[in-house]
C-alpha cells in the first residue's frame, strides 16, 4: 500500500514538471514568486497575450503552482516556490557538473 502513495507522489512531481517545463509557465511562476503581480504587469513583462497567459494560468492553477488571490493579482504557491527552488538546485547542480 506504501508503494502506491509514494508512486501517487511521483506522478504529482511528474505532472507539476511538466506542466512547469514550458518557458512561458516557467515564466509565470518565476515572476509571480518575487510577489503577487496583476495580469496586466505579467502579460506585459513576459510579452505574453492575455489569451495565452489565461492558457498557462489554468495549466498551472490545476497543479497548484500559481493561484488566484483576488481579481486579476496571481502569485505563486508554497508548492511552486518548493519546485522553483528544486530546478535551480538542480541546474546548479548541471553547471558545477560541467
Amino acid at each position: 500500500m506504501e508503494s502506491s502513495v509514494g508512486l501517487e507522489g511521483i506522478n504529482t512531481l511528474a505532472e507539476c514538471l511538466e506542466s512547469i517545463g514550458h518557458p512561458n509557465r516557467f515564466g509565470i511562476v518565476k515572476y509571480c514568486s518575487e510577489e503577487p503581480r496583476r495580469f496586466s504587469d505579467i502579460i506585459f513583462h513576459l510579452k505574453l497575450n492575455p489569451a495565452s497567459f489565461k492558457f498557462h494560468s489554468k495549466v498551472l492553477m490545476k497543479c497548484d503552482l500559481i493561484q488566484k488571490i483576488k481579481r486579476g493579482v496571481y502569485q505563486t504557491t508554497e508548492l511552486g516556490n518548493l519546485l522553483l527552488e528544486l530546478v535551480n538546485r538542480a541546474d546548479n547542480l548541471s553547471s558545477n557538473n560541467n
